[in-house]
């Protein structure tokens, strides 16, 4: 009768024992755990307007509002995928602000190189005024060519001829008599006659010939004082005009009027582009002001360059090859840079200081010989960092970078699962031009709250969604909708199944030793998550051996070097538990050993923490648990069950396996209660559990996971505690007799 009674059904056997009703308390339901959004109109297209910048982001946004009002550098700090970048400029491009002053670098002579600030809009008409003042270089050479100049030009040179004739005249006059000839040739002279000139008459001719090359370079100089006039009295009436209409430019344009003066004075060749204004920031008047985002905040990126050019091995450049950087294009606007490429290229040390400084050179090349003196450039702008929180780790120590970045905005990885945001998320893909239907914005949305693992919140990382939407839009010809939408997802989990499928395939073949169906003493399923990506949660059998021993509790992963400091902490909060539950006085008479069997790789984390407990209290009281349950919580001294992370992966991974290897329809996974709300299970594990072919069950102490695994109350008659604490006394008996041996044998 016995016999027959132990071949009933497992649910008969728990309903006559009383433990069915206290089981099912525990036992989640399929309505309770059916998250999804109902389909309304499924194929009904979605038409929304586009969502304000930063939705669901309040904080964020109104922290940056603070630091625009304020002038405030500021620093947006928030995980990656989040669109951070996007909502910025969308955000900074519907700021007004006051039209900033055009800026350019001008030439006050072939070294030196100085900043012009003019009112917004006139750079194009100084340089276009500048460009025709360089042409006046032909101008002056027709200038030259005219009647007027060269019959002053003709007096001037006749003069000094008639004042040189004159003293070679005179000269002629004084050799004849002296009986010599004088003969000229250009500017030689020379004195031919019998015998030796007399010294008289040879300094005499010194000095004639001293006095023709004085006459002759006065000469030069006159003529250069002509053209010097001459040219000046022209371009005076050229440049006057332009002293009136740019102020501003007046020390810039004489001193191009000097260089062009220069010109005609002495024919010395003028490069137009050395005196050519070089623009570096322009705006018409109205426009918005300049927002410049920089991706690689390299030095010559971020604060211009100043270019060479070598021919023949000679270096030489102009101010026409200052090439501006970032810092020059946001002037009077915002410049928005990565805090990560300023750590990672080392710029942030020139940075701040150009930031404290208020101002910026251009970088030259370190082999480059001496070349402009460009004077600094100020810096009139506000600067936004953007990065993950890691990135803004180093930066964050450094006392400068709160004194200069006082505004913090944090994005939250998450926003609320609200109606507002699933029709800001629509407006939102819609604007970046995508055709949703109803059907096709709810999964989005689901998807959203799946990513987020949690029920009431959804995942912010619209990069991330937006990808899927670019997949399914794809799959579904143009058109995002439900199906389309799933066949993504679906083709997703198949790109990167070939690892999960390896694995499913090894524990079919045994390869892999993990069992669904029976019983075993100090033997559980814990689940874990595959820390590389893809992130695939699987079981793992955790057992655990209980001999004689003094309070010894041996993780044999931790051991051998694979178990992190989480992980250890929870083996120790497990020894915390056991003696502050079992051993009033003294220390336990037991040592446990724990392992995760066929496991090759490091192993971190608490949430194991439930698995191992139960294994070992199993092992203690020799009563076998169920195999066809997993288990996965993190668990304190007090034996309460603490939440854990990446729910939905383990619970998945473990009917993934169950489904390998057969449903029996007992199978199931325990977790924390506390979980509860992160549950967000694919359909197929749902459409399980409503077919009762897969369980859930909630807890909320160590005690009723192992009651359920055990199928065994912890109270009562053949309760687990009994069998317990019979373990340990059993263990103290034998370690009492052992340290009696070692005794005897001493003695």
């Amino acid at each position: 009768m016995l016999k027959a009674w132990g071949r009933r059904p497992l649910w008969l056997r728990l309903l006559a024992s009383g433990l069915w009703v206290y089981f099912c308390s525990m036992r989640l339901s399929y309505e309770a755990l059916e998250w999804r959004t109902p389909i309304e109109n499924s194929a009904e297209p979605v038409s929304l307007p586009p969502p304000p910048p930063f939705f669901g982001q309040e904080r964020a946004r109104e922290a940056l509002e603070l630091a625009l009002r304020g002038g405030f550098h500021a620093y947006l700090v928030g995980p990656s995928s989040l669109g951070k970048h996007e909502a910025l400029l969308a955000y900074l491009s519907t700021q007004s602000v006051e039209t900033p002053p055009d800026l350019l670098y001008v030439p006050l002579s072939e070294r030196k190189v100085a900043v012009l600030t003019l009112p917004s809009g006139q750079e194009i008409h100084l340089a276009e005024a500048v460009e025709g003042l360089l042409l006046e270089v032909n101008r002056l050479d027709e200038l030259f060519r005219q009647g007027s100049f060269l019959r002053e030009k003709t007096q001037l040179e006749a003069r000094f001829k008639a004042v040189r004739e004159q003293q070679l005249a005179a000269l002629q006059r004084e050799a004849q008599e002296a009986g010599f000839a004088l003969s000229v040739n250009g500017e030689r002279l020379e004195l031919t006659g019998p015998g030796p000139v007399p010294a008289e008459l040879s300094a005499r001719l010194e000095e004639v010939t001293l006095g023709s090359l004085a006459a002759s370079a006065e000469l030069e100089v006159a003529l250069r004082r002509l053209r010097r006039d001459w040219a000046l009295h022209y371009l005076n009436s050229r440049f006057e005009p332009l002293f009136q209409r740019f102020p501003q430019a007046r020390t810039y344009l004489e001193a191009l009027r000097a260089r062009l003066a220069r010109y005609a004075e002495t024919g010395e060749p003028l490069d137009p582009a050395q005196w050519r204004p070089n623009l570096l920031t322009s705006s018409s008047s109205g426009t918005p002001p300049p927002i410049v985002y920089e991706p690689y905040a390299t030095a010559p990126r971020l604060f211009g360059r100043l270019d060479y050019v070598v021919d023949r091995g000679v270096w030489s450049t102009n101010v026409s090859l200052i090439r501006p950087g970032a810092v020059h294009r946001a002037q009077g606007g915002y410049l928005i840079l990565d805090a990560l490429s300023l750590k990672r290229e080392g710029t942030w040390e020139a940075f701040k200081r150009a930031l404290r400084n208020g101002q910026v050179e251009p970088v030259t090349e370190p082999q480059a010989p001496a070349g402009l003196e460009v004077e600094p450039f100020p810096i009139q702008m506000q600067v936004i960092l953007v990065g993950t929180p890691e990135a803004f780790e180093g930066l964050e120590e450094d006392p400068a970078f709160s004194e200069l970045f006082r505004i913090r905005a944090e994005f939250s990885p998450t926003l609320p699962a609200s109606p507002e945001n699933r029709v800001a998320l629509g407006g939102w893909l819609q604007a970046q031009g995508f055709q949703l239907t109803q059907g096709g914005l709810t999964r989005l949305y689901d998807e959203a709250r799946r990513s987020a693992e949690q029920r009431d919140r959804m995942d912010a990382r619209l990069v991330e969604i937006r990808a899927l939407a670019e997949e399914a839009a794809i799959l579904g010809g143009g058109l995002v909708s439900a199906e389309s939408v799933e066949q993504a997802i679906a083709a997703r989990e198949h790109r990167s199944f070939l690892s999960e499928e390896e694995f499913l395939r090894a524990v079919q073949e045994g390869v892999i030793s993990l069992r669904t169906t029976g019983r075993a003493v100090g033997e559980v399923n814990s689940l874990v998550v595959i820390e590389a990506a893809p992130y695939w949660g699987r079981p793992a059998r955790l057992t655990a051996r209980a001999a004689p021993g003094r309070d010894h509790l041996i993780s044999i992963d931790r051991e051998a070097g694979l178990g992190g400091q989480i992980f250890h902490k929870a083996v120790l909060t497990l020894a915390g538990y056991l003696r502050s539950r079992y051993i009033e006085h003294g220390s336990l008479p037991v040592t446990i050993s724990l392992a995760f069997e066929q496991n090759y790789v490091p192993i971190e984390g608490d949430s194991a923490g439930l698995a191992e407990l139960v294994a070992a209290l199993s092992a203690i009281g020799s009563f076998p648990l169920r195999q066809d349950l997993a288990v996965t919580g993190a668990v304190d001294q007090t034996g309460k069950v603490l939440a854990v992370g990446a729910i939905n992966a383990k619970v998945e991974g473990f009917f993934r396996v169950c489904k390998a290897l057969g449903l029996s329809g007992t199978q199931g996974v325990i977790l924390p209660k506390a979980n509860l709300a992160n549950l967000t299970l694919q359909a197929e594990v749902l459409e399980a559990i409503r077919a009762g072919q897969f369980h859930i069950y909630a807890v909320e102490t160590a005690e009723q996971a192992l009651e359920l695994l055990a199928d065994a109350r912890m109270e009562g008659y053949r309760g687990l505690q009994d069998k317990i604490r019979a373990g340990l006394e059993a263990f103290a008996k034998l370690e009492e007799g052992q340290d009696k041996e070692d005794k005897e044998n001493s003695q």
